[in-house]
């Protein structure tokens, strides 16, 4: 029996939408997702930095448009997912990927700086998930929507990411209920959840730098840190219909680094 792979994981006439596509593993997402033959929006508050990864991805022979999108703004994050359905005249993907990252110790959290990481990190997700999934029912698709969460969802793993480590566990729980809720539409619900990868966002990231002692426990057992095609890799596999039959689980990305 020879297993066609362009069909199991290709997705040729497929729509994605991958927020905080512009650097890092928003980047590496939609280039593994267009490769894979899916039409990607990207969408990230840097619009400009947005279009030239679009650009060059056509210039590649795929199929990219760039949309700008503050994902702390509701009405941004509805524009969005109306426009690229509106646009492209579908949509089968959402890959909530936009995030921060900043760094502040309990005592230090303000009340302002927790808020802007929970709108961010999950309530921008939220939100995209909600309008993509009304548009996904009225049109009868069978979606695919995949959270990036982090293992820092699962284990404390620094001291400092209290506001980021909180925020993530919530993007698991709600990857949970609403593939619960959507499973009876064809809707498959997925979160992928990285440890330490390297992206630019590490080095813009705000806050107490972490001490060399505990950089060095941030080395996973496989021996290296990870790299966004390490998580677009995964993103593609619940894209795809390999996963046709996996929803509400989070699978972590870390090189081993949780089971130490």
């Amino acid at each position: 029996m020879t297993l066609d792979f362009a069909k199991i994981f290709g997705l040729g006439g497929r729509v994605a939408i991958v927020t905080g596509a512009a650097q890092g593993m928003g980047e590496g997402i939609s280039r593994m997702l267009a490769g894979a033959g899916a039409a990607v929006a990207l969408a990230d508050i840097q619009r400009e930095a947005a279009e030239k990864v679009a650009a060059d991805i056509v210039a590649s022979g795929g199929s990219a448009r760039a949309y700008g999108v503050d994902m702390a703004k509701e009405d941004d994050i509805i524009a969005l997912i109306e426009g690229v359905a509106r646009d492209f005249g579908r949509l089968d993907i959402v890959v909530n990927c936009a995030g921060l990252q900043h760094r502040n110790f309990l005592e230090d959290t303000t009340s302002a700086f927790w808020d802007t990481m929970m709108d961010v990190n999950l309530r921008g997700p939220f939100i995209a998930t909600r309008e993509a999934v009304r548009i996904m029912r009225a049109a009868g698709t069978r979606g695919r929507i995949i959270n990036i969460a982090s293992n820092s969802a699962f284990h404390a793993m620094a001291p400092s990411l209290l506001a980021y480590a909180t925020s993530k566990a919530g993007v698991a729980a709600m990857t949970r209920s609403v593939a619960l809720e959507v499973a009876k539409d064809g809707i498959n619900v997925n979160a992928v959840c990285p440890g330490n990868t390297a992206t630019p966002g590490q080095f813009t990231s705000t806050g107490p730098s972490f001490p060399p002692e505990q950089i060095a426990k941030f080395m996973p057992p496989i021996g290296r840190v990870g790299h966004p095609d390490d998580i677009a890799a995964a993103v593609l596999y619940f894209a795809s219909d390999a996963a046709s039959y996996i929803t509400g689980q989070t699978l972590v990305v870390d090189g081993g680094q949780l089971a130490c």
